[in-house]
């Protein structure tokens, strides 16, 4: 069983409320953290600064995207460069039982090793809406708090195990993600490979490697993969004629994109709209 596994098959038996501190603060020049151990759990991530951290004996550096779930027992000891300081969101929590019954034993099965989360925007919007609500200490935003708690864990996990990942793999399949939702906006654009290329940072040529490597599409076949997808929706499930379709997705020429769709389907743009007929890519 993985980590993220063990992980998820834990959350079956329990739920997750926050402690009565949480925050995001900007330390102050001469802050020197050193808890006693903790009695809780602690989400702990550093949105900007640099410093050092002690964990249960071993030195960490402290950067943009730090991030660590301090559990009970742990020692930990920080500081930072005044010059840079710190900026950190942090949130106690702690489970519950799912209805009656104990809170199981065991500890959860979470990372001893702090990670740097490369998603800092995905991250810090979920930190920011966990402590809001965290302050509101309404009832009402109990199962959101669950929720959004163990959505935190498992990205940190995930961002765990990727951490290892030969080659920069994710990286890899960040920028094809990238480019594929630039394309998706810019489909009734012509084809501009060095502006798609650039959403993402690279270069046409190495987006076309990574897009074959990872898709086994090129940049090219890509583009035109993704227009018959968004042709195929809008024919199944908008009254734009074929035309409008056509031209809609790039294709000035309805000759031309007839053609290409019905390579890709084997059936043309007209026989779908006509005979009714609705599936999806």
């Amino acid at each position: 069983m993985s980590d993220l596994q063990e992980l998820a098959a834990s959350f079956r038996s329990c739920c997750f409320a926050t402690g009565t501190t949480s925050g995001k603060y900007r330390c102050e020049p001469t802050w020197s953290w050193k808890p006693n151990p903790f009695a809780d759990y602690d989400m702990w991530y550093a949105v900007s600064g640099q410093g050092r951290m002690l964990l249960n004996g071993v030195d960490h550096a402290i950067g943009p995207g730090f991030c660590y779930v301090f559990q009970p027992g742990d020692r930990v000891a920080a500081t930072h460069n005044p010059e840079r300081p710190l900026v950190v969101f942090f949130c106690h929590f702690d489970r519950s039982p799912y209805g009656s019954g104990d809170v199981p034993a065991a500890a959860l099965p979470l990372p001893r090793t702090p990670v740097t989360i490369r998603d800092t925007a995905g991250i810090e919007s979920l930190l920011s809406r966990l402590i809001e609500l965290s302050h509101l200490r309404s009832p009402d935003d109990a199962a959101e708090i669950d929720l959004l708690i163990k959505l935190i864990l498992v990205k940190w996990v995930r961002e765990t195990d990727r951490g290892a990942d030969a080659g920069h793999a994710y990286y890899q399949k960040q920028i094809v993600v990238k480019v594929q939702e630039a394309i998706r906006f810019r489909l009734s654009e012509s084809a501009d490979y060095e502006a798609l290329a650039a959403s993402a940072g690279s270069s046409p040529r190495s987006v076309s490697r990574l897009m074959k490597t990872h898709t086994g599409l090129t940049l090219k076949e890509t583009i035109t993969k993704l227009r018959m997808e968004r042709a195929v929706h809008l024919l199944n499930e908008t009254t734009m004629t074929v035309t409008e379709v056509s031209a809609a997705i790039g294709y000035s020429d309805i000759y031309t994109f007839s053609k290409l769709f019905k390579r890709h389907y084997g059936i043309s743009p007209t026989a779908m709209r006509s005979g009714g007929e609705s599936f999806a890519p």
